[in-house]
């Protein structure tokens, strides 16, 4: 009696407080891993060391730390299914490079970096997040930092008419030279050759192709998933400006694949593409010199010294040459196609690189990894979006930011349909 008098028994809502004061500290952690993960594969993109040929984004050994810590700390756990089928792509991969060593083929030489580059790239995927983690910010998250992108990337563009260029960090603050991996990349977009205009590349990324690809998912997660408008015309400005087909290429075959796949969006992706026709009309009127540049591109698919012929269309060469050899079925080790004497700069893509360097087995193997890594029927246009521009955006392979970024928004975010858990749920 005198216990209970001197208020010694526990606060009914104790248990209640402790439960809110866990949630916000899981959702603290878990908004933090999130941006962390963007600003990694976003705001640094261009940084990174030279290792040999080749580079190593800073990005990539960031996030592998980072899932390091969330899997000591309960907030990751392996993805058995996926590791299952990467171990057995490992496998094929390994017995591939030993047939390589031990049974050369005159026309290739091999790169043993190649293969570990995938593997330490391809690792991201093999975590997913448990229970503690909240997922439900990280979509809205990844769209705030597309929004700033494409705000910079318009500031950018007319900021070198007053005289201020700032595409290429490496000629505009020589002394991250060292740190920068823009030398593989288009650094210095003009806009042709002779031209003193360069186009825009979002300040942050590489080239402006990786601009606009980021910009295309940008409208497609704000259109299907978010149902909004109010950001399109900022995002079309902002793709106007990097003169690039890539994004809205790859956004218009992710939207064909989408209506044949799931006629539930039959009526959104009509209604997608007038707002896409009203919005080209309007930047064709406003803004017609810039539509015309850009339009202009779409003839360079015929054109055999353009981007475009050597990233669609030479890679045919490629496939006629070697489908018909048995060595085709396992490959001609890491890193044979880039050393082929039939390979051109730019001609390259994910496939093409799977299948000359670990055969018809290891395309399969891999292909399926990443089909099981990326696809949610949730979020069905984000990840058709990933898996067609991960082939049609060139050397999106070893890649590593595009990789985390859409490991990010495919395993590590929630059902946009599913409710934010309430006060009373948390408590409970």
């Amino acid at each position: 009696m005198t216990a209970l008098a001197l208020g010694q028994t526990k606060p009914p809502n104790r248990e209640i407080d402790l439960g809110l004061q866990k949630h916000r500290a899981d959702r603290r952690r878990s908004r933090l891993f999130v941006h962390l993960a963007l600003v990694a594969c976003l705001c640094l993109q261009r940084f990174g060391l030279i290792i040999g040929s080749g580079g190593i984004f800073f990005c990539l050994p960031l996030f592998l730390a980072m899932l390091g810590v969330m899997l000591a700390s309960g907030y990751g756990r392996i993805r058995l299914v996926p590791l299952a089928i990467f171990a057995l792509f490992l496998l094929e991969s390994l017995v591939t490079t030993l047939v390589a060593i031990n049974a050369p083929e005159t026309r290739y030489q091999l790169n043993i970096l190649s293969l570990f580059s995938l593997i330490a790239i391809y690792l991201c995927l093999l975590v997913e997040p448990t229970e503690r983690f909240e997922r439900a910010g990280t979509i809205d998250l990844f769209l705030s930092y597309v929004r700033l992108c494409a705000i910079l990337g318009i500031a950018q563009y007319g900021a070198q008419f007053v005289g201020i260029r700032i595409f290429s960090f490496m000629m505009a603050f020589p002394f991250l030279k060292p740190v920068l991996l823009e030398s593989f990349y288009n650094y210095n977009p003009i806009m042709s050759y002779g031209s003193d205009i360069s186009r825009s590349n979002g300040f942050f990324f590489v080239e402006p192709s990786i601009f606009s690809q980021i910009l295309a998912l940008g409208m497609a997660v704000e259109f299907f998933i978010k149902k909004q408008l109010k950001y399109m015309p900022l995002y079309g400005l902002a793709y106007l400006l990097s003169f690039s087909g890539t994004g809205l290429l790859a956004l218009g075959v992710s939207i064909a694949i989408l209506a044949i796949a799931d006629r539930r969006y039959t009526s959104r992706i009509l209604l997608f593409i007038v707002c896409l026709a009203v919005l080209a009309v309007g930047i064709q009127l406003l803004l017609p010199d810039l539509f015309a540049s850009l339009a202009n591109r779409a003839n360079e698919g015929g054109q055999s010294g353009s981007s475009a012929y050597a990233r669609y269309f030479a890679q045919f060469d490629f496939i006629g040459r070697y489908t018909d050899q048995v060595r085709s079925l396992i490959g001609f080790g890491p890193g044979a196609m880039e050393r082929s004497g039939f390979f051109f700069k730019g001609s390259g893509n994910a496939a093409l690189k799977l299948f000359i360097d670990y055969g018809i087995i290891g395309l399969i193997l891999f292909v399926s990894f990443l089909f099981r890594s990326w696809w949610r029927r949730d979020i069905a246009i984000i990840s058709i979006f990933s898996l067609v521009n991960f082939q049609l955006g060139g050397g999106n392979l070893l890649f590593s930011p595009l990789v985390i970024l859409t490991t990010l928004l495919c395993v590590w975010s929630a059902d946009p349909a599913q409710p934010q858990a309430t006060r009373s749920e948390v408590s409970a």
